[in-house]
C-alpha cells in the first residue's frame, strides 16, 4: 500500500477530531489523530473552528503537525484527499506539498469504506450515524445505509431525514449531573458518552416514549432548542441547561437510549427484510454506543449475522476511510499505527533521572493485586477513542473502592462514569454472558450474577461492561498480564481505562506520563520495561 499507481497519497480531515493518514517511511501506514499532537481534546486543524466550538488550534500548531507529516512521509505527497477543506486550508497544504492535487471523498461515504474495507466481511450492510456531514452540495446528512460487496460500496437510495446522534446528545444537557466538554457549553462533543454511562441508573418510562421519538424526528436541533422544550412540554419536565437532576434526569437519559435503539434497529431490520446483507457494519459516531451494539449483535446471532465495529467509528477515522477510498484496498487492521512515543529521544534521560527499573510481568502483577494503579505507555498508540493496552491506565478491579477512586483522583470525572474490563478471550464466557470478541471495546454484555460483586469496579449500576477481549496476538503484554494472574488463581480481569486526564486527550509523551504520576493519586507508570515511581517531595 506504499504507492497507488506510483502516486503518493496523504489523506486529511480537517474538521473536529482531524486525523491524518499517509504510508511513512518505513513503509507503515499511519493514521495520526491531532488531538494528541496538539493536547487538545477534539482538536480541530481548521482554524474557523477556534470560533464555532473553541476546539479550533493556533498557526503555529498547525505548521508543526504539517511539517512533522513531511517528515515522515515516504516520498513526496502527489494526491491529497480530503472532506473540502477550506481556501485558507488548501493553501496551507500547499505550501509542504506544492505538487499534491486535491482529490475529495464525502463524510458517510468515508465512514462506510472506513468499517467495510477493514472487516472481515465480502459482504455487509453499512449503517453510517452519526451528527451529521457535509455530502454533495454542502448538504448536511446524518444517517446513511450502504451496501458493501467485496470492494464495491453502493449507497441505499433511502432518505433518512432525521439524526440520532445528535438529539442522544442534546439530552445531556439538560442533566446536571453531567458536565460539558472544553468545546462548548450545549452541544458538547463530550456529552454523547457521558449520557451513556448515566442512562444505566434511570428507568424507561413508558409514557415518554412516544414523545421522545418526535423529539427524535425533529429538524430543530442546530442554532435552536425547540424539539428540547417541546419534548419538556410534553412529559411535564423544564428541559434547559443544567435543570434537571436524579431520578427524572436518569430515567430521561434511559428513555433516550431506548428510543435511540429502537430506531437504530428499525432502520437495520428494514433493511434486512428488503434484502440487504445481514452482516452489519457500523460506523459514525453513534456507532459508539456500545449497548446498542451489545442488543444488535445479540438479536443477530440468531441468524447466525455478525457486527462489525471499527476501532475509530467517529471522525477520528475519517481520514482512514477517505484513504481507502481512494486507494480502494482492504487490509487487515491493527490499531497500534498512530503515533509513537514523541519524546522517545529522551527516554534514557528520563530513566536516569528517576531511577527506574526494569520490571517483568511477574512484578507488574504483584503491584497490581496489592492495589496498585499502574500507567502503561508504549510503542504507537492506538487510533481511535479508546485505550487498548498502549496509552491506559490499569489496575485490580475487585477492589470496591477503585471506581470512585480512578474518577475522583486519578481521571478527575463524574462519579457515575463507568470502566471497562480486559479479558483473555478464551477467558471471556466465564465471567460474562452473550460475549462476542471485542478488541476495540465495542460491546457491553453484562457480567454474570456470581461475579458481580467480585468485580465491583468494572460491574456498572446496570450490570453491564464496556470489554475488552484479548489474544495474544493482539496485546501481548495485556495477554501476559492475564494468563500470570490466571497462573495465581486470581480472577484474570484487569481495569483498563485511557490515559489521559479530564479534558485532554490520550497521552503520547513520556512527559505528559510522568505529570500525570505527579499531579494525580496513580502509583506508577510502566514505559516499555521500565517501572517510573513518584518523585520524593522535598
Amino acid at each position: 500500500m506504499k504507492k497507488i499507481n506510483g502516486i503518493n497519497v496523504l489523506s486529511l480531515y480537517l474538521s473536529h477530531d482531524s486525523a491524518a493518514t499517509y504510508i511513512d517511511k518505513n513503509n507503515k501506514l499511519k493514521v495520526l489523530e491531532y488531538e494528541r499532537f496538539v493536547k487538545q481534546r477534539y482538536g480541530s486543524f481548521t482554524s474557523s473552528m477556534a470560533e464555532q466550538k473553541g476546539i479550533g488550534t493556533t498557526d503555529i500548531q498547525r505548521h508543526n503537525f504539517l511539517q512533522y507529516i513531511k517528515d515522515n512521509v515516504k516520498d513526496e505527497i502527489k494526491v491529497i484527499v480530503h472532506s473540502d477543506p477550506s481556501m485558507v486550508d488548501k493553501l496551507l497544504l500547499q505550501e509542504y506539498f506544492p505538487k499534491a492535487k486535491f482529490k475529495l471523498v464525502y463524510h458517510h461515504d468515508a465512514h462506510a469504506v472506513s468499517g467495510f474495507y477493514t472487516s472481515n466481511f465480502n459482504e455487509a450492510t453499512i449503517l453510517s450515524f452519526d451528527g451529521g456531514g457535509f455530502d454533495e452540495g454542502n448538504i448536511t446528512t446524518y444517517t446513511k445505509a450502504y451496501i458493501g460487496r467485496g470492494k464495491s460500496i453502493k449507497e441505499v437510495k433511502q432518505s433518512y431525514n432525521f439524526s440520532l446522534g445528535i438529539p442522544y446528545g442534546h439530552i445531556a444537557k439538560c442533566i446536571k449531573e453531567i458536565k460539558h466538554g472544553p468545546d462548548c457549553s450545549e452541544n458538547s462533543l463530550v456529552y454523547s458518552g457521558k449520557i451513556m454511562g448515566l442512562c444505566g441508573y434511570g428507568k424507561v418510562r413508558s409514557e415518554w416514549l412516544q414523545p421522545m421519538q418526535r423529539y427524535y424526528e425533529s429538524h430543530d436541533f442546530y442554532g435552536n432548542n425547540d424539539a428540547l422544550w417541546r419534548l419538556g412540554q410534553e412529559i411535564g419536565l423544564s428541559l434547559e441547561l443544567n435543570t434537571l437532576e436524579g431520578k427524572d434526569g436518569y430515567d430521561l437519559a434511559a428513555t433516550s437510549q431506548k428510543v435511540f435503539e429502537n430506531k437504530a434497529y428499525e432502520i437495520i431490520e428494514n433493511l434486512i427484510k428488503s434484502g440487504a446483507p445481514g452482516n452489519i457494519v457500523l460506523v459514525g459516531g453513534c456507532a459508539l454506543n456500545v449497548l446498542f451494539n451489545q442488543k444488535l449483535s445479540e438479536i443477530l446471532k440468531k441468524n447466525n449475522f455478525n457486527v462489525y465495529v471499527p476501532p475509530y467509528p467517529n471522525d477520528c477515522g475519517l481520514s482512514l476511510g477517505q484513504f481507502l477510498a481512494y486507494t480502494r484496498e482492504k487490509l487487515e487492521l491493527s490499531p497500534y499505527i498512530g503515533f509513537d512515543i514523541l519524546d522517545r529521544d529522551k527516554f534514557d534521560a528520563y530513566k536516569k533521572e528517576r531511577n527506574a527499573i526494569k520490571c517483568n510481568v511477574n512484578k507488574l502483577v504483584d503491584h497490581i493485586k496489592n492495589g496498585k494503579i499502574i500507567g502503561i505507555l508504549q510503542g504507537e498508540s492506538e487510533i481511535g477513542p479508546r485505550a487498548l493496552g498502549n496509552r491506559s491506565i490499569i489496575c485490580d478491579p475487585s477492589i470496591k473502592d477503585m471506581k470512585d477512586i480512578l474518577n475522583s483522583k486519578v481521571k478527575f470525572r463524574e462519579w457515575y462514569r463507568p470502566f471497562a474490563p480486559v479479558c483473555r478471550l478464551e477467558d471471556s464466557e466465564i465471567y460474562f454472558n452473550d460475549v462476542f470478541e471485542s478488541k476495540y471495546m465495542s460491546y457491553a454484555p453484562t457480567v454474570k450474577e456470581q461475579y458481580r460483586e467480585i468485580l465491583p469496579s468494572i460491574t456498572h449500576i446496570d450490570g453491564t461492561a464496556r470489554l475488552q477481549t484479548v489474544k495474544e496476538e493482539d496485546h501481548k503484554l495485556f495477554y501476559d498480564i492475564l494468563t500470570e494472574l490466571k497462573k495465581r488463581d486470581e480472577i484474570p480481569i484487569i481495569l483498563n481505562t485511557s490515559f489521559n486526564m479530564k479534558g485532554y486527550p490520550i497521552l503520547t509523551t513520556i512527559e505528559d506520563a510522568l505529570r500525570v504520576l505527579n499531579e494525580t493519586e496513580m502509583d506508577y507508570v510502566y514505559i516499555e520495561g521500565y517501572l517510573f515511581k513518584k518523585q520524593t517531595k522535598l
